[in-house]
């Protein structure tokens, strides 16, 4: 089974890690550790907030939750283990960032109430984000991205990318096909490109605008990010 998964070797320390083996536990927290808290900083949050995160992270991919495994039985070994790590560590913090956004709402709106000891509990504001059943933030946020940006593509740049992507057709094919040169034919998939780049990128920064991703990491998180990542199953 081990040999025919793409990462095996990740897979294995996933298992061995699962199976309580303290050395396993170890070197994985020793291996991401950096990596993850760097990657959290770089996307938007602060020292303090991934540091937390990252502490908490551990918990969470290997302790038993109500009605769901450990967050790191859900990896089957088909990515890299730090692109799945990545993702799911992610999808925490912007989890935080949005409770957070929600709380300060609640004291720009007085949405507090008395506890009737002259007190005050917070009550959480309601919010107008959109509500997908199950969805983590993170899919959503990627969902929409991918939705807005070909809702934007001129129809035939998206012919032209779906021949070029998807059906693998090569530029001297897609010459004919389209009555032009391939040095016009390239300059159009160049600016297709772009437009589908500054699309994706805008509605990420529209979305959750603290959150840094750059195209390269919106590509690796689509290699990765699936509703099982995040316990939906």
């Amino acid at each position: 089974m081990l040999d025919a998964l793409p990462y095996p070797d990740d897979f294995l320390l996933a298992q061995k890690c699962l199976e309580g083996e303290v050395s396993a536990i170890g070197r994985l927290q020793e291996t991401y550790r950096g990596t993850l808290t760097n990657y959290l900083i770089h996307a938007g949050a602060s020292p303090e907030e991934a540091r937390e995160l990252i502490g908490e992270f551990w918990a969470d991919c290997l302790t038993e939750r109500p009605l769901h495994r450990p967050r790191l039985a859900t990896y089957g070994g088909n990515s890299p283990l730090q692109a799945w790590l990545k993702a799911v560590a992610l999808n925490n913090l912007i989890q935080l960032k949005r409770r957070e956004k929600r709380m300060r709402q609640v004291f720009v709106d007085g949405h507090g109430v008395e506890d009737g000891l002259g007190g005050e509990v917070v009550r959480e504001a309601p919010s107008d984000e959109p509500r997908h059943l199950s969805e983590p933030p993170l899919l959503e946020i990627m969902r929409g991205a991918v939705e807005s940006a070909f809702r934007q593509c001129d129809p035939e740049d998206f012919v032209l990318l779906q021949l070029a992507h998807t059906n693998g057709l090569l530029g001297r094919e897609l010459a004919r096909m389209f009555s032009c040169s391939e040095s016009k034919i390239s300059r159009d998939l160049d600016g297709a490109k772009r437009k589908i780049v500054e699309a994706t990128l805008s509605y990420v920064r529209a979305r959750d605008p603290w959150l840094e991703l750059q195209w390269e990491d919106f590509i690796e998180l689509c290699r990765v990010v699936s509703p099982a990542c995040f316990g939906v199953e």
